[in-house]
Formats: C-alpha cells, structure tokens, sequence
C-alpha cells in the first residue's frame, strides 16, 4: 500500500481545496429526491472504541445500509463486523471510496485527530457526506478549510460530540437561559484526567517493538512525520491523544464538553478577549500533563 507519510498535511489541504473548486460532484439520489425510499449508503472510517459505537447507532437507522468498514488495524474491526456481516473490510479509506465509489453516499472519521481534516476533505471532494467526531481537527485552519470544502462540494456534515447531543445539555441550557441561577458571572469547569493520563510518556522510547501484523503503520503515520511503532499503547491504540503530532492533549479531548455548554447557555458568540494558560508536563512532544486556562469573554 501507498504511504501517504511523505504528503505534509497543510500541502493535501491546499490542493484538495483548489481541485474542489473545479470539480462538481453530483448529490447521491436521497438528497436530489430522485428516490425517497432509498438507503443512505454509509461506511464507517475507525471502527473501535467511538467508532464503534457510532457505527453501532448509524446504522441501527431504517433508512441507512452500512456498505463497509476500514481501519488502519484490522484487529478492531472485529467488534463492528456483526453489525452488517456482509459489508467488506478495508484497511485503507481511500481503496474503500475508489473502489466503492458511488456504493458510498456518507462517511463516519472517528480516527486519531491528526487524520480527521485529510480523510474528511478526501471523502467531501468525492462527494461524501461526512459525520466527524471531535475534536473536528488539530488546527483552526484545517477546520477552515473542511469548511470551505462542505461548502464547495455541497455537502452535508457534522461533528460528533455526544453531550450536545443529550437531554440533559438543552435543559440545562434552558434554564440558565430562562434565569433560574441568575446572572452569570464565572464559569468553573473541570475534567478529572491528566494529559499523560494513557501513555505515561514524556519522550520517544529508545526501544522499539514489531508492528503487529494487522496494523498498517504507514496508514496510521498518514500526514503526520514518520516515526517507529514505540510498542503497543505508546501510541496505539487511543494514547495518540498525548502526543502534539497526532492529538489535541486533554483540551482538545474535553474541551468541547466542558466549553460547549457554557457557550450554548449563555449565547456566546464573540471571540475571547483573553486567553491565559498555566501548565505542567509540556514538552516539544507531549501536550501538558496538567493545565489551567482561563477564558475571558465579553
């Protein structure tokens, strides 16, 4: 397979961005309304962990046929498989949308954050639509360009964040809206975990171990610069999260959920008038391990 380590991530999203501008992709049949009774085509991109359950709730949905699978280990696909057993099993996304092609009308990325931008604008430029989970991408100017292919390819996204999604979240809402605490004036949020909470790692390890056999470790790199495997759970799975290449530290993990409400409940729309950060544990490699931010809002 065909590594795409050597692709830098700013690079693929410039040119992804320009070949949208010249390509029309035509809407799949739900969307134009050419038949209503019709599936939505779905394949889930990650398949373990969130990915899972994801794929588990898409596709317990009437109108939509899960068609396919990928992940980058096969080994954690096993979970997923009964959920449609007839769909095939891909280890690279981008075999699966060539070869599936039109079979495909929308797409689930729960992988590391450092490949969520590049398997989002591929899947927008041929047309998919995509459901992202959080957070949406490690940089602000990936999120901006995902938003101006959305919007060149015509299609229709969003970025899973589960509590947004929860009963509890818009009653809450609603009744600091409504004035049942009074005025706000100081938002305290919290989240119990440390940044090197999975790996436990501050460097590289010195050693290095086998890439198991079901892993596709040059389609794990993907964009983000080449490095040796390190052992099982120095990355892989779910410790990306504490290095700056591949995630986005315990911020970019919960901040949607502790930040989220807040802005919805108070109606936030303007920029930060300040932002101020004090933390531990944070090096060239690892986000902090201990941090505290504070917001200041107008």
């Amino acid at each position: 397979m065909t590594s795409t380590s050597d692709t830098t991530r700013r690079d693929f999203l410039k040119t992804s961005v320009a070949a949208a501008a010249a390509t029309t992709f035509a809407a799949p049949a739900f969307v134009r309304g050419q038949n209503l009774n019709s599936q939505l085509q779905f394949a889930g991109i990650g398949t373990d962990g969130k990915g899972y359950s994801d794929i588990k709730l898409i596709a317990s949905h009437d109108k939509v046929k899960c068609v396919a699978f990928c992940d980058v280990d096969l080994s954690r696909t096993k979970k997923v498989k009964p959920l449609a057993p007839e769909a095939p099993v891909f280890q690279d996304y981008k075999i699966m949308l060539d070869e599936l092609g039109d079979k495909i009308d929308a797409v689930s990325v729960s992988t590391p954050d450092h490949t969520h931008a590049i398997i989002s604008m591929d899947a927008m430029q041929r047309g998919k639509h995509v459901y992202c989970q959080k957070p949406l991408t490690r940089t602000v100017w990936e999120a901006r360009q995902m938003r101006l292919q959305a919007k060149k390819s015509g299609v229709i996204t969003r970025m899973g964040n589960q509590i947004h999604s929860h009963s509890a979240y818009r009653t809450a809402a609603k009744a600091i809206q409504d004035g049942v605490i009074g005025k706000v004036k100081a938002v305290h949020s919290y989240v119990g975990t440390t940044g090197h909470g999975r790996s436990g790692l501050l460097n590289k390890p010195a050693n290095n171990e086998a890439v198991p056999k079901t892993l596709d470790w040059n389609l794990w790199i993907s964009v983000a610069p080449m490095r040796p495997y390190g052992g099982n759970r120095v990355y892989h799975p779910f410790t990306w999260r504490d290095w700056q290449d591949f995630g986005s530290g315990a911020i970019g993990d919960f901040g949607c959920h502790l930040l989220d409400p807040v802005y919805t409940a108070l109606k936030i729309t303007g920029d930060p008038i300040s932002v101020h950060s004090e933390h531990t544990g944070m090096n060239d490699e690892v986000w902090p391990a201990q941090e505290t931010i504070k917001y200041v809002i107008p």
